[in-house]
């Protein structure tokens, strides 16, 4: 079976594999990361991210809808599948990007696993507007000032003086007792 490149900080794809094991196995795939990550050639997944189920669980919505209305896959990518997705039967695995957890994998799923797509989720169609407002324009607002310097020179003499005072202070003191 060819390998499968997963791209790093890979985001917004959904893997389909049918499942060709018997109910038990697949039930017991359902419930265990370690089994997922280990049909699919790798050694760790979030199962979060992962879903293991009966085709016929879906019931009349089917695995098509369940793709385009459970997980936004776009629906021109699930036309051109349709009827391949409409003869599955049995059991089925879908894993999303985040269970990769942002890692560059090489996905080499075992036999029993059979590739059936790649989705891409549907992102929210919300149109690019120009911003012409002043205050959308670079560089407006008050423009800095910078901080006045400090004055220089004469705080050398009050430190001279006050080191003087300080020194005939001792002395006196020194005297006295």
């Amino acid at each position: 079976m060819p390998h499968t490149e997963v791209a790093p900080q890979e985001a917004g794809k959904v893997r389909v594999y049918t499942l060709s094991l018997s109910d038990d196995e697949a039930r017991a795939m359902r419930d265990d990361e370690t089994a997922q990550a280990a049909a699919l050639g790798i050694e760790r997944i979030d199962a979060a991210f992962t879903e293991v189920f009966r085709v016929a669980d879906l019931d009349q919505l089917g695995l098509a809808g369940y793709l385009r209305d459970g997980n936004g896959v776009n629906p021109d990518q699930i036309e051109k599948d349709r009827s391949k997705l409409a003869a599955l039967d049995g059991w089925v695995m879908i894993v999303y990007s985040r269970a990769f957890a942002g890692q560059s994998l090489q996905l080499a799923p075992i036999p029993a696993l059979t590739h059936i797509g790649t989705y891409t989720e549907g992102g929210p169609d919300t149109p690019v507007q120009a911003m012409e407002a002043e205050a959308a324009q670079p560089y407006t607002g008050i423009p800095r000032v910078s901080p006045a310097e400090p004055a220089k020179g004469g705080g050398g003499k009050t430190m001279v003086i006050v080191a003087v005072v300080a020194l005939i202070l001792l002395v006196i003191w020194w005297l006295l007792a």
